[in-house]
Parts: C-alpha cells; sequence; structure tokens
C-alpha cells in the first residue's frame, strides 16, 4: 500500500508540473485543473477557453500532449484521466453541447 506522504508528494508534483504548463495550455484554448491523484492516476478537468476549441481536439491534446509531459516528468504516474471529457476514441460525441 502507498503510503498518504507519497500520495501527498505525487499529487503536489503533478500540480507543480500542469501550473508550468498552464501558459502553453492558455495559448492553445485549454485549462486543466487537477482533481486528485488516486493509485497512480491523476484526474484532472479540461475548460476550453476558446468559443471554437472542440471538444475533440482537447482530448485529443490530453491524451498525445499533456498525458506524455506529465508522465515524462512524472514516472510513478501511470495515466491521466479527464472527469468532463469522453475518451478520445468514442466515435460521435464531438458535437456541440
Amino acid at each position: 500500500m502507498v503510503d498518504s506522504t507519497a500520495m501527498a508528494d505525487l499529487s503536489t508534483r503533478v500540480a507543480a508540473k500542469i501550473a508550468e504548463m498552464a501558459p502553453s495550455l492558455e495559448r492553445t484554448g485549454g485549462r486543466l485543473e487537477l482533481i486528485d491523484v488516486k493509485d497512480g492516476i491523476a484526474r484532472v478537468r479540461v475548460t476550453l477557453t476558446r468559443p471554437r476549441t472542440s471538444r475533440l481536439v482537447a482530448s485529443l491534446q490530453l491524451a498525445g500532449g499533456i498525458e506524455r509531459a506529465l508522465r515524462g516528468a512524472i514516472p510513478e504516474l501511470r495515466a491521466v484521466e479527464a472527469v468532463n471529457l469522453p475518451p478520445h476514441v468514442l466515435a460521435g460525441w464531438d458535437q456541440p453541447a
């Protein structure tokens, strides 16, 4: 079992990396908020800051860039999940709300 100190450290490191990435994300029309880290999985909320940025683009950015950057900087992180975006592999969900 992972102790709470290690989990707190992992959460702190993920939050710091997200803060470091924030200016780049803002320029591409997104914002990322850390919800929590459990069992090595960071759960985040993705907010689109530009009206024409699609949920598909946000989901692909999450899978392709954000998760890769976080896992590259923090090897013990197993995955990154967006609590408010369906997986990018689902067909047909990229529709206006």
